[in-house]
């Protein structure tokens, strides 16, 4: 039986992370254009974290891949 990479990180969960970073984004942007710079930087933060955990799945999904094929 092959394991599935995806069972990691399935595109599921990479496309909602993708998203999310870009809510955050134009979130932030909102923010700086409306001149509320703390409530812009403190969007940056969260995107920052979703962007750790868009990492953290990338590198599950290549460590999978890379123990299916070696």
């Amino acid at each position: 039986m092959k394991h599935d990479p995806f069972s990691y990180t399935g595109p599921d969960i990479t496309r909602s992370l993708i998203d999310r970073l870009q809510t955050l984004l134009n979130e932030a942007q909102g923010y700086f254009i409306t001149n509320n710079h703390l409530a812009a930087w403190g969007t940056l933060v969260l995107f920052d974290e979703a962007a750790e955990d868009l990492k953290a799945a990338i590198r599950l999904y290549r460590s999978a891949n890379s123990r299916r094929n070696p």
